[in-house]
């Protein structure tokens, strides 16, 4: 059976269905398309608004609530 060996600094083939590798480029595309779904789910509702910011208070008491009953520091 034949081998094959990289030389130094060679990458090897991605796996298929990898991530790409990472170089620190800006992915604008995905940004854009976040930035669009927040512009749909935005709501000028004052009642949708109370809503949304009454549920966030309640998440943020019961994550503080758990982390106190088991002696870890509080997130919010």
């Amino acid at each position: 059976m034949e081998r094959q060996t990289r030389l130094s600094g060679e990458m090897a083939p991605a796996p298929p269905m990898a991530p790409p590798p990472a170089n620190g480029a800006i992915d604008t595309a995905t940004l854009e398309l976040l930035q669009d779904w927040r512009l749909q789910d935005a709501s000028d509702n004052p009642e949708e608004v109370r809503a949304a910011e009454q549920e966030l208070t309640e998440f943020k008491r019961a994550m503080n609530e758990s982390r106190t009953l088991a002696g870890e520091p509080l997130l919010y």
